[in-house]
């Protein structure tokens, strides 16, 4: 989730107005007459409870939206152009009998309308924003500061479109935020609905924290993340990473990678590794493109279980040394090299695979005869076992007269010299 911390400035000034109202109470607009100093204070003056919730309201899903995308310090100047340049202009044109934010409430919405669209859908709201101040100004000119409105919905789309004319022409790696995920789900979304789904329910669980968008000129075009591995401090995994297909082709998907690469290499992070399937919808591979992308960039695959996922997809493993990571020397490994099966459980996104749970034993092997009986009373159509490269070595007669195929390995998993060697067996005729 997003912090409070993102929304400083928004929060700020939320506060600022509660902290006026609860001072001065309801204050009509008649009773400021005095000239452009009240015409200021009136910013922080509301003439009922409905008003200051109605513009309140409009600046907290304004800045929810503006803020982490402007950064504090442009919602700042945004916020105070509005004020200055609103109250002015209908100060001058109208006179002082007004109060109320709602020059930052407009400014605010008008940004948070415009950016981040389409060229098509960009013109579709700005004139749905033009109709709506239009008619206020033909229809509503007694009773609102309309100049304020009209002043405050042009600041916020001065600043969209600057963004868009003058915005940085390279695209950027930024964290994700939870203003980007509509837009990160339709990118994921053009290659398979469900991972977009199960990617959407993460991302508002919580799933935020290590991801990161491709930006370009205020536009999202890529998405991209990382979790760390359960076992191995500098190892780390590639999450969810997809570019718009607009863009394939054009190797930003490679320059959004190395960008993580740097990012991780501020963790220590020696190398990454990413799972991906085969997996075929009506004949088309799914994930073609972004095989072609980590192909591009280096990666190569280092493992390939069959029929993991389901009896026709496969489990492949890219690896991808970081090439930023500065060795310290490698950690001591234990001299074990026996292996003792302790339990079966279930693989995560697979149908009816378990894995064997194992730890080490000086030598020898126990226990593996009780697993595959557990995995088999479970229904199990496959075991598969992820074990160091000298244990595999060691026990590898032992496993292969059980039926286990070796399937590969992932180099360097456990240190540089030391890989996790993957083996699987089926439990079905």
């Amino acid at each position: 989730m997003s912090e409070l911390r993102d929304f400083v400035v928004t929060t700020g000034v939320i506060v600022l107005l509660l902290g006026a109202y609860a001072m001065t109470g309801a204050t009509h607009s008649l009773r400021y007459q005095d000239g452009l100093g009240d015409a200021f204070a009136g910013v922080l003056r509301h003439g009922d409870l409905s008003h200051l919730g109605g513009n309140i309201l409009v600046i907290f899903f304004g800045g929810l939206f503006a803020e982490p995308r402007l950064g504090r310090r442009r919602t700042l100047v945004l916020i105070l152009a509005c004020v200055l340049l609103g109250t002015i202009a209908q100060f001058y044109i109208s006179g002082p009998k007004f109060v109320g934010a709602s020059g930052i409430s407009y400014g605010l919405l008008s940004y948070g309308v415009l950016a981040d669209r389409t060229r098509g859908s960009f013109f579709v709201f700005s004139a749905c924003l033009f109709v709506l101040l239009v008619s206020e100004w033909l229809y509503l000119s007694q009773t609102f500061a309309v100049y304020v409105h009209i002043s405050g919905a042009l600041i916020g789309g001065s600043f969209v479109m600057f963004e868009k004319l003058f915005g940085s022409k390279s695209p950027t790696l930024k964290p994700m935020q939870h203003v980007h995920i509509a837009k990160v789900v339709s990118i994921i979304d053009q290659t398979d609905s469900d991972d977009a789904k199960e990617a959407e329910d993460e991302f508002f669980d919580g799933g935020l924290e290590q991801m990161f968008v491709l930006m370009q000129k205020g536009e999202v075009i890529g998405v991209t993340g990382y979790s760390l591995d359960e076992q191995v401090h500098d190892i780390a995994w590639l999450s969810w990473t997809y570019l718009d297909q607009d863009h394939l082709g054009t190797g930003l998907g490679s320059q959004m990678l190395n960008d993580l690469l740097g990012k991780l290499k501020d963790f220590g992070i020696r190398k990454i590794f990413i799972a991906t399937s085969d997996y075929r919808d009506f004949g088309r591979d799914i994930y073609a493109g972004a095989h072609k992308m980590y192909e591009d960039f280096g990666a190569v695959v280092e493992l390939k279980v069959p029929d993991y996922h389901n009896p026709s997809e496969a489990k492949i493993v890219y690896g991808l040394n970081n090439p930023e990571y500065e060795p310290e020397g490698e950690e001591p490994v234990s001299t074990n090299t026996g292996l003792a099966i302790n339990d079966v459980a279930p693989e995560p996104e697979t149908k009816n695979v378990m894995g064997l749970v194992w730890e080490e034993r000086p030598v020898g092997m126990a226990g593996l005869d009780y697993a595959l009986e557990k995995a088999a009373k479970k229904s199990a159509r496959m075991v598969v076992l992820a074990i160091p490269s000298d244990i595999s070595e060691e026990n590898a007669v032992a496993l292969e007269a059980q039926g286990f195929i070796k399937c590969g390995s992932l180099e360097g998993y456990y240190n540089p010299s030391l890989h996790q060697v993957w083996w699987s067996c089926s439990l079905t005729q």
